[in-house]
Parts: structure tokens; C-alpha cells; sequence
């Protein structure tokens, strides 16, 4: 019982106190105890050091392109290099002269040099000829 004497008395005062002119000083004391730094110059940077990121990415997206390039004229899966061992020739007339027919015959002929899959001739025969 004896302590919420010493609670009762406690609540009509503050127990808790700031020294006699802390917080006119304050600012003052704090810029003194803070130790000086010199202002440095800011760090110019250049286009280049800013550019040099998407520099180094193009040249790996173009390396990679001519990696793919490289291998694929290596390998020879190219059509062009398909028709050159098939020893078939593809003609394109300027002239506009050759009929429909012509027309029909040269593409089925391509057709066939370039997909020798004999469910794919059938249905481009049906296709075309129907």
C-alpha cells in the first residue's frame, strides 16, 4: 500500500526534467560536436561511361546472330543449298506471259524438290487441282 502512495504523488508532477536552457543551446552544441568535411566536387560522367552498358549488349546480341549464321552455312541446312545439290533450278518470269497452268506446274515442281513427303504432295494435289 505504501507504493501507490509514492504512484499518487507522482501523477500531479513530471518526474522527468531537461537541464536550464538545453534546447536554446541545442542546435549549436550539435553543429560543434559534428566533425567539418570538405564539399567535393561532384563526379562528372561521360556519354560514354553511360552508353557502354547497352554497347557491350548489342555487341553480344550481333555476336550471337552471327554464331546462328556461321553454324547454319556450316551445317548447310539452307534452302538455298538444298536446291543446289537437288541440282533443280527455280525460274521467276518477268515477262507475265506464262499462263495459270505454267504457273501451277513451276510451283508444284518447287513444291515437290522442297518437301518430299508424300502426304503433303497428296494434299497440295487435291488443293490445287480441285
Amino acid at each position: 500500500m505504501d507504493t501507490n502512495n509514492k504512484l499518487d504523488g507522482l501523477k500531479e508532477r513530471n518526474p522527468f526534467r531537461v537541464p536550464e536552457g538545453y534546447f536554446e543551446s541545442f542546435t549549436e552544441n550539435m553543429m560543434n560536436r559534428l566533425p567539418e568535411k570538405p564539399i567535393e566536387e561532384p563526379k562528372v560522367i561521360f556519354i560514354y561511361d553511360r552508353v557502354k552498358p547497352w554497347l557491350y549488349m548489342a555487341a553480344a546480341f550481333v555476336g550471337v546472330i552471327l554464331l546462328f549464321n556461321v553454324l547454319n552455312k556450316t551445317t548447310g541446312t539452307s534452302p538455298k543449298n538444298k536446291d543446289m545439290q537437288a541440282g533443280t533450278t527455280v525460274t521467276v518470269s518477268l515477262s507475265g506471259a506464262e499462263s495459270e497452268a505454267d504457273e501451277n506446274a513451276e510451283f508444284l515442281e518447287y513444291i515437290e524438290n522442297m518437301y518430299i513427303d508424300k502426304y503433303a504432295l497428296s494434299y497440295i494435289d487435291d488443293y490445287v487441282y480441285e
